[in-house]
């Protein structure tokens, strides 16, 4: 088969599957995932988020810190400090790209409601610090440069904006005046698609991440309605399933915590602190995804924005719970915090490189890949791409492997330095002796016809 025939097939595949399964959900009908703008945020697999903001200040947690490890008041003052000179654009997306990231996910606002872009439509911005620059449209263009797929988060909550309920942390901001009707929803929800298009028709957004949808004011038709004025403006554009109640179900059914693509919206499913489906125990009870899905992950420990005494994960567990995510057909999306004055820890920067320069020498094994067939918790996983399979195996101890290969013709097996290995296939398995190696992870290509 041709390789221009086999790619036909499967923009084919890919197609049939979104239009029967996912996007709009049942109150969009007719509108399905775009397939082409699936395809390259999947084909992508590797981002990084970013939570950054005046809150960086106080080092401590964003927005959830406000008025309780920050008292209210302080917290709102934060952004007249805010001036990271050190803040360098392209700086941040040679980063992006030295960890392997191949598009990137910004907190534009989080639940605090601080906008880090020059919106038109609130008073509090980065425009009013004294930084004042619009970072995001430097690291929009910046990524652009460097061929990095330039998303954005956003809090659909606000706990700062008077006219969003129920009132949180504190309460609203003083910079949005009360008006005799306050609070007003409908006129919240204006105010975010205002946001919204900004995000997208200014600063060339192609993915949304939404949160907030476990809020009791987030309903179904509002996400719903979300998801379709984003599709309205750009079509292109990818949305989690954050955009409605997906990720939780009413009360009363007895599914919790299953995406009902077909009831609700999303273009591919968030799984939050979830980065494979064979060790975390909320990952055992959603089970392997049939849809696009994205593991996001925090480098720290215990925050996801900057503080002092950091614990990041080490190299080799970063490295690990990418594997297993992307060997189980999942985005991997890491984020980090930047230091108040636009810089990022020399040890996350450490720990983003070394993973880039492993994703370097094996980028042709990850990019551009599905799930593979062979998977076992802690020991191997991997991914696949046409006829070839890559394993993965992180089992220093295993003296021989032996993978289930129904359905499978091995031809050949051959190590991460091209030399051979003698394997047996019979019935349904295959084994073979585990190559010495040095290597942290031992790498396998393994050849089917």
């Amino acid at each position: 088969m041709t390789t221009k025939l086999t790619a036909l097939l499967s923009l084919v595949a890919i197609t049939t599957w979104a239009q029967a399964r996912i996007g709009g959900g049942e109150l969009n009908p007719g509108l399905y995932t775009n397939a082409k703008a699936i395809k390259r945020f999947q084909d992508a697999r590797i981002g990084i988020s970013i939570h950054w903001g005046p809150s960086s200040l106080s080092g401590e947690e964003i927005s959830w810190s406000r008025g309780k490890e920050v008292p209210r008041a302080e917290y709102d003052e934060l952004y007249k400090k805010f001036n990271p000179t050190r803040y360098n654009a392209t700086e941040w997306a040679d980063l992006i790209r030295s960890f392997g990231a191949r598009y990137v996910v910004f907190t534009t606002k989080h639940h605090d409601g601080f906008a880090m872009w020059h919106s038109d439509y609130s008073p509090y911005t980065i425009k009013n610090t004294p930084f004042g620059r619009d970072m995001l449209k430097e690291l929009s263009d910046a990524c652009q440069q460097k061929g990095i797929l330039f998303g954005t988060y956003y809090s659909s909550l606000d706990w700062y904006h008077p006219d969003y309920q129920p009132y949180g942390h504190g309460g609203p901001g003083p910079l949005f005046p009360a008006q005799a009707d306050t609070p007003n929803q409908q006129r919240y929800w204006i105010y975010m698609k205002n946001q919204l298009r900004e995000l997208v028709t200014k600063y060339n957004s192609k993915l949304i991440q939404f949160d907030g949808d476990w809020d009791s004011t987030w309903t179904h038709a509002i996400g719903s309605d979300a998801y379709l004025y984003i599709r309205k403006l750009n079509d292109e554009v990818v949305v989690n399933n954050r955009t409605d109640k997906g990720r939780y179900i009413a009360p009363g059914q007895k599914e919790t915590g299953i995406w009902k693509a077909t009831i609700y919206a999303g273009d591919f499913e968030e799984r939050e602190r979830i980065t494979t489906n064979f060790t975390a125990e909320e990952s055992k009870v959603l089970g392997k995804s049939p849809y696009p899905w994205q593991a996001w992950v925090t480098l720290d420990k215990s925050q996801w924005s900057w503080k002092k005494n950091f614990t990041f994960m080490p190299y080799e567990t970063v490295l690990v719970d990418l594997l297993k995510t992307v060997g189980d057909g999942g985005n991997y999306l890491l984020n980090i915090g930047p230091r108040p004055d636009g810089n990022f820890e020399p040890e996350a920067i450490r720990i983003l490189q070394q993973v880039g320069r492993w994703l370097g020498r094996h980028e042709t094994l990850i990019y551009g890949t599905q799930g593979g067939p062979f998977v076992a918790d802690n020991q191997y996983t991997s991914t696949r791409k046409d006829k070839q399979i890559n394993l993965f195996v992180f089992d220093r101890t295993a003296k021989s492997l032996t993978l289930d290969a129904r359905g499978l013709t091995i031809t050949t097996i051959l190590t991460d330095t091209n030399k051979p290995v003698a394997f047996r296939q019979t019935g349904d398995t295959v084994t073979f002796a585990a190559v010495p190696s040095n290597a942290f992870v031992a790498v396998y290509r393994i050849m089917t016809r």
